[in-house]
């Protein structure tokens, strides 16, 4: 059959359901990832899913593509994206698969897949072995499991830690995955739904990504959420890799503490890749993936969560207090914006900015005393993704003004 091949993203396989992803594709895909991978026979993979109703029906076909292919398969069920990458490793297999379109809208599905060391496969990197010829069935089939991960789960990540006081907080799953599991873990640190909380902590479908707001519902930054989960995770001297879009103010926090800042390049594969390299504690994404050392370098929200309420309950200070430090530097959000040709924009950016403190570690970034920017070009669209720090909401405002003029210029 002939799959779709622009389904096969930089980071995984995503497409729409059944449109452009479905049952066929993900049983062919599931048979050549075993093939993809050079795996042994009976290698072991487990493979999880999120609530999507596609997603049980693309497991089944994506299992079965697996089994048929030789590979031994551990079924986990409905489970968060960090649920399966803590089975991968808790379960000792040899590679792993999530069903799911991660935070896209419920009508794409998807992919994501972990190699031996719990590494991300690309959607990319698959797709020739995928589209080249179909896979080679093995003569003996792969034998099939069920097996629940969650108590193994929230053992790890929560353990004998008890909170010496009840904080008042509202959770929400975003409608995926984490919804099955917050009872679980409120009850393990004796937490209750508060109607007027101190703050609020949210999901998305897949549950990779922890939002934190305040008590007026006000979302707060995701580089400062990971500045204070370092405070709670990081001792001195310990490395802590932040991507180059987070706010300057989280280096300097850090550097404060004794702690060990280094800039990466955005993204998951890049993050981990220099966490592993520096021997990082931490890894922080301004998208509000928070990356663990102890947990295999995986993300982890509700690890991340029980580290934010740690740090409360030991310095007896409220969110809002801890936020303050973050306040001397104003920042836009990440701003996407289409374009043609990169290279004719960066040429006048150089030259416009021409004294500046320029860097090329992942799209450009200028750097001034007093304002700094990071332009990168999108590596699936036609776009670029553009963010602004300044040190007054005023020049923050006339600067991103004057950069839109230029970048969107036509």
């Amino acid at each position: 059959m002939r799959i779709n091949p622009t389904i096969f993203k930089q980071y995984d396989v995503r497409g729409i359901y059944p449109s452009e992803i479905n049952e066929k594709a993900a049983y062919q895909i599931g048979g050549s990832f075993v093939g993809f991978l050079n795996l042994p026979r009976k290698a072991k993979i487990v493979v999880g899913r999120d609530l999507r109703k596609s997603s049980k029906p693309l497991a089944e076909n994506f299992i079965k593509g697996l089994m048929d292919a030789g590979a031994d398969v551990i079924d986990v069920g409905t489970v968060t994206s960090p649920m399966l990458y803590f089975a991968k490793f808790a379960l000792k297999a040899d590679a792993g698969s999530m069903i799911t379109a991660s935070h896209n809208p419920l009508k794409y599905n998807g992919i994501k897949m972990l190699g031996k060391n719990g590494n991300p496969i690309s959607g990319e990197d698959i797709k020739k072995t995928v589209t080249d010829k179909i896979f080679k069935k093995a003569k003996t089939k792969g034998n099939y499991a069920k097996s629940d991960i969650s108590k193994r789960y929230f053992d790890k990540i929560i353990g004998e830690f008890k909170l010496s006081k009840k904080i008042k907080i509202s959770m929400d799953s975003g409608g995926g995955a984490a919804k099955l599991f917050i009872p679980e873990f409120m009850k393990r640190l004796n937490l209750s739904d508060s109607k007027k909380p101190d703050f609020f902590a949210s999901f998305d479908y897949d549950a990779d990504r922890l939002i934190i707001s305040d008590k007026n519902k006000k979302e707060i930054r995701g580089d400062v959420i990971g500045a204070i989960i370092a405070d709670a995770t990081a001792k001195k001297g310990d490395v802590v890799i932040y991507d180059l879009r987070c706010s300057r103010a989280v280096p300097r926090y850090l550097k404060n503490k004794g702690i060990k800042a280094a800039p990466s390049k955005v993204g998951r594969y890049d993050v981990i890749k220099m966490m592993k390299q520096t021997g990082a504690t931490l890894g922080i994404e301004v998208t509000r993936h928070y990356y663990f050392k102890k947990l295999d370098f995986s993300t982890d929200p509700f690890f991340a969560l029980r580290k934010i309420l740690e740090q409360i309950d030991k310095i007896k200070l409220k969110i809002s207090d801890l936020i303050k430090p973050f306040a001397a530097y104003h920042n836009t959000p990440i701003m996407d914006i289409k374009i043609k040709d990169f290279g004719k924009v960066a040429e006048k950016l150089k030259e416009k900015y021409r004294n500046a403190s320029v860097s090329d570690m992942d799209g450009l970034t200028f750097e001034f005393s007093n304002w700094w920017f990071n332009i990168r070009p999108s590596n699936t669209e036609p776009l670029v993704r553009l963010v602004i720090e300044a040190n007054t909401p005023e020049l923050l405002e006339e600067k991103r003004k004057e950069l839109l003029k230029i970048v969107a210029e036509k």
